[in-house]
Parts: structure tokens; sequence; C-alpha cells
């Protein structure tokens, strides 16, 4: 797959009376993966809602190759952009199989057929994500991880230039969060996909992204490489948190240790 550009210029969301993004002026890292972090409620979501053309924005736009997307054939932009949202919701008994072969709907045409590149495409992504041996069972019937890495490799399945993921290690423990986050960068470097994806962990934000964006209450606050954008001031600034910023031994990358009230406290006494 080739990197394409997805660029978002002064861009202003809303819902109601309430504006949730203001101004915002981001250009996504082709071929390479981005992590957007902040607080509760700073707009992450709503972010990627627009990046993906589920909401329309008040001004700006966002650009795919120079392109506005609101000016793109949906299906086109579905062959080029996937998005895993924060809380998907599928069919009542659609099986698992099923669910991750709606992933190649895009690619399908009007009076075209399955063909066998679509049978290797949802058996890679059920693979990727250990879900094959759960094909034929219902999804309501899975666990809430089961859940999610299912609804990840439906993302998979639709082979798509740009992924984006709304709290993909949703519902997972660490185990699989770790799982999943490798399982992106797999595919981030096997197939320069360009990944944008929001999580709250700030160190396994630090450890993933080659490009980390904060957000301050719906605009940006800093983005950059992790080792740039994580300090101390940037915690305090973004979620009001006294931290120590150190060093990871095995990544090289910064690791954010908070420092509690009642650790401060008793420093005090």
């Amino acid at each position: 797959m080739s990197a394409r550009s997805l660029t978002i210029n002064a861009l202003s969301v809303g819902y109601g009376d309430t504006e949730v993004l203001t101004d915002m002026d981001l250009a996504i890292p082709s071929g390479r993966t981005t992590v957007i972090v902040g607080a509760n409620a700073c707009g992450k979501s709503t972010l990627l809602r627009a990046m993906s053309r589920l909401i329309s924005p008040r001004r700006g736009q966002v650009l795919l190759d120079g392109k506005s997307i609101h000016r793109m054939p949906s299906r086109e932009l579905a062959r080029s952009m996937g998005l895993l949202p924060q809380s998907p919701i599928a069919p009542e008994g659609i099986t698992v199989a099923d669910l991750v072969s709606r992933g190649r709907h895009p690619h399908q045409g009007m009076f075209s057929s399955w063909t066998k590149r679509d049978d290797e495409a949802v058996a890679n992504a059920l693979a990727a994500t250990a879900t094959a041996e759960l094909a034929d069972r219902p999804v309501d019937e899975l666990s809430g991880g089961q859940r999610q890495r299912v609804w990840i490799a439906m993302a998979l399945a639709q082979q798509t230039e740009i992924l984006l993921l709304d709290e993909p290690t949703t519902f997972l423990d660490i185990s699989h969060q770790i799982d999943v986050l490798d399982l992106l960068m797999d595919l981030n470097r096997a197939q320069a996909t360009t990944i944008v994806m929001v999580l709250h962990d700030l160190n396994l934000a630090a450890r993933y992204a080659d490009h980390l964006i904060t957000m301050v209450r719906g605009r940006l606050h800093l983005a950059g490489s992790p080792q740039d954008v994580l300090t101390e001031e940037t915690v305090r600034q973004v979620f009001g948190l006294e931290s120590c910023i150190i060093t990871d031994p095995t990544s090289g990358r910064p690791i954010m240790l908070p420092i509690g009230r009642h650790k401060m406290e008793s420093e005090r006494a």
C-alpha cells in the first residue's frame, strides 16, 4: 500500500450550541503511527469522527491527498480509510466471520462477486487477531475483549491505507493490549499503513507512537515525537497532574510516573 496524505485545516466541529473542536490544524505523518491523547471530553473521539467523515465540520476541512473527503464518493473513501469507533454495535445474531467479512464491502462493486482475495483478507485478519477459532460464534456471545479483537479484525480486513482507531485496547487486559498494539505496529511496518489512534494510557501512547498529539479543550496543544511532547510540563498543562518523566530502559521512550496528592502532602509534612 502507498502512504496517503491526511491533513486537517482550520477544523471546527460542534454539536448543537457546543463547539467541540476549534481551529485545528494537523498534518498526519504518512506511513507512521500517530497517537492522540488528552483529558476526558477534550475532543479526541470527535476529531477521529471528523477525520472519517462521520460528522461534518462547521468550518475548515479534512484533506486526503489534497482533496476534501466530503467531496469523495463514499466507496472510494472507505477503500482508503477505515475507522474503528469507540463503542461499535454489531447486528444482533451476526457471527464473527460475517462481521469481519463486512470489512470487504468497500471492495465489492455493484455487480462483482466475492473473490479469493476477499477470502484471504478475512482469513488473514482473523489469524492476525487470534479470532479464527471464534469465526462461527455469534458476536453478542463473546466477552468484551474477544469482541474488541473481532472489530479490529474487521478493520484489518478492509485493507485501507489509513486506519483510525478510537481506544482499540478498550476491554483488554494488559497482555492483550500489548498484542493489539504490536499487531498494529506490524501492520504499519509491513505495509506502511498510516495509523491514527486514541489511547488513554500515556505510557503506551509514548511507547508506540511515532507522532504524539496532545489536546486541551478542543484545541491542539502540542504535537511531535514522544520525547519532545511527553514532558512534566505537558502532563501538567494537559491533565492537571504533577508527574515525573523517566526513560524506559527497554524502548528508550519517556515514561510518565504520576505524583499523587498524598505523596506530595507527605513530603510537605
